[in-house]
């Protein structure tokens, strides 16, 4: 059996975090993340990981380079910069693959692939993912389409809640479904609800120009995969998608093998 490669993610952003975590956890791969480079200094002496993607602005971010540079010859490392300068910085010491922070998801995924040297081309995979655009806005829906089946996703519409649960209703090929909160008819968290008490049933990512925490702890609490706040930007919707069908291929593998694979 082939050993599993493991990646320990340090960057100042939680969320970045936990995409990219949920993300890259495979069969093949094991994630560790953190936002503090005391924490991501300690994880690396106990794993001692095959890649350390790095955000270097993290408090003593540079230091931990330094450092772990110093102890283990010449690790692998993934730099994300946020700046020219931050990338001029990385180059002098010696972190020769790096990641424009501004670039989005597929970026920082193949300065992964690029370093570990193994496929991990299902992480980017849209042939084919089957996804519901489900809002009571007219552009926002022929905006959403025009960029996912631009990217190569099958893509279908619903107006409303009640229009999205019947449409998951009639095909259960459908993977994601994108859901507006404040709809009419049938609002998000009730059509969430009706969606995830199917057997099967897809997997659900909120949308809504609410930063309203209740909301987001409701819907998370009646199994959505994710939450996205408007006015959002492409990166975050597919860097969102890419994670949940990344975690839905994870889930599919038998309850022993998740268990050993960790």
């Amino acid at each position: 059996m082939a050993k599993k490669a493991t990646i320990l993610i340090a960057d100042k952003e939680k969320m970045l975090v936990d995409l990219l975590t949920r993300s890259l956890t495979s069969a093949e791969t094991s994630v560790l993340g953190t936002t503090t480079a005391e924490d991501a200094a300690r994880l690396f002496d106990i794993h001692e990981p095959d890649l350390l993607v790095i955000d270097p602005t993290i408090p003593n971010g540079f230091a931990l380079i330094q450092s772990i540079q110093s102890h283990f010859g010449n690790p692998k490392i993934v730099g994300i910069a946020s700046s020219d300068e931050v990338r001029e910085q990385l180059q002098r010491m010696a972190v020769t693959i790096t990641a424009d922070r501004n670039a989005g998801l597929d970026s920082l995924v193949e300065a992964i692939r690029k370093s570990l040297k193994m496929d991990l081309a299902s992480l980017g995979q849209k042939e084919g993912v089957r996804i519901l655009v489900t809002d009571d806005e007219e552009d926002i829906r022929d905006i959403l389409v025009e960029f996912l089946r631009g990217r190569g996703y099958v893509v279908s519409v619903a107006s409303d809640g009640r229009d999205a649960v019947a449409h998951v209703a009639a095909d259960r090929s459908l993977q994601i479904v994108l859901l507006d909160v404040n709809m009419p008819r049938m609002g998000g968290i009730e059509a969430l609800r009706e969606i995830m008490a199917r057997d099967p049933h897809p997997n659900v990512i909120m949308m809504t120009a609410v930063a309203d925490r209740e909301i987001a702890r409701q819907a998370l609490k009646a199994g959505a995969f994710d939450y996205i706040l408007k006015p959002f930007d492409f990166a975050t919707i597919e860097a969102s998608i890419t994670a949940c069908m990344s975690h839905s291929e994870y889930q599919k593998q038998p309850w022993w093998k998740r268990l050993t694979s960790r």
